[in-house]
């Protein structure tokens, strides 16, 4: 009888260090593949070097590579499986490396002022992207590119100022998830109307483009926030800017230079900004006139 309750407490006891063996695996596991928050990943390690990152290469989780003198980026970059922020920005590299592409768990990536024409063709498999940052990429491929990033529909941030485009693609429509849209000084003359598609988004930059007219599907965007577009050709909004009047926080009709600081607008009349502010009754208006 002795025996037999012996051999049935080995069993509870088997069965127990089994489950929480299983348990600590399982934990193990998550911890290998999670997707960090922006606050999350501010509290890992910051690497600076590639050198030292591949020496420890299962915990880095972020590498700050910006303004290295960097001609090209070793395609042992793929080593890093956890990597979920990269940052080469301000480098002479003409091209990434296909090994860019394995890093399944890459959030954000920040490329601006580099030399780069042509994205890899495995970019799409950056599912996890979710910021991407081209600003003063003016070598970059635009349809090329654009393609591309069309295919990546959890991106949430993309920034392409000073990136030469004269319109807007309908195709931005199939970005569904997109927040931020940056882009200024591109060049352009025209914004689809497809942007009324971006039900998400909350911060839309078009500053210091040659726009005549802003699409009246604006309005669609309930989730607007702020929305700038200093320094174009405009003389008037859509009336339909007034159904934005419950989330848009601040209305740019003049924007800041970087460099001097002087407020450039548009051609807009001071009767037709007291008229804008009569719609957005809630809204900052920042505006000039002569």
């Amino acid at each position: 009888m002795n025996l037999k309750h012996h051999l049935k407490n080995l069993r509870v006891t088997k069965i127990l260090l089994l489950t929480i063996l299983n348990v600590v695996f399982y934990s193990v596991c998550l911890s290998q593949t999670k997707l960090l928050s922006l606050s999350e990943l501010q509290k890992k390690k910051l690497f600076t070097s590639v050198e030292d990152a591949l020496k420890d290469p299962e915990n880095v989780y972020r590498l700050n590579l910006h303004n290295s003198g960097l001609i090209n980026l070793t395609p042992e970059i793929s080593l890093l499986k956890n990597l979920q922020s990269l940052n080469i920005s301000n480098n002479q590299l003409t091209e990434l490396p296909k090994g860019i592409c394995e890093l399944e768990k890459l959030q954000w990536l920040n490329l601006e002022g580099t030399n780069i024409v042509n994205l890899p063709p495995e970019f799409t498999n950056l599912k996890n992207l979710i910021s991407l940052n081209l600003n003063e990429v003016i070598s970059i491929n635009v349809t090329d590119a654009l393609n591309k990033i069309f295919r990546m529909p959890n991106i949430k941030e993309l920034s392409m100022n000073s990136v030469f485009m004269m319109s807007l693609p309908a195709q931005i429509n199939k970005l569904k998830n997109l927040e931020t849209l940056r882009l200024e000084r591109c060049g352009l003359a025209e914004i689809t109307k497809e942007i009324g598609s971006l039900k998400n988004l909350k911060n839309l930059d078009l500053s210091f483009n040659e726009l005549t007219e802003i699409p009246p599907s604006i309005g669609k965007l309930n989730k607007l926030q702020e929305l700038y577009v200093g320094g174009n050709r405009l003389t008037i909004l859509p009336p339909e800017i007034e159904k934005l009047n419950e989330n848009l926080q601040v209305l740019g009709l003049a924007t800041a230079e970087s460099e001097s600081g002087t407020f450039m607008g548009n051609p807009i009349s001071k009767e037709e900004a007291i008229k804008i502010q009569e719609w957005l009754p809630n809204t900052r208006i920042i505006f000039v006139w002569n």
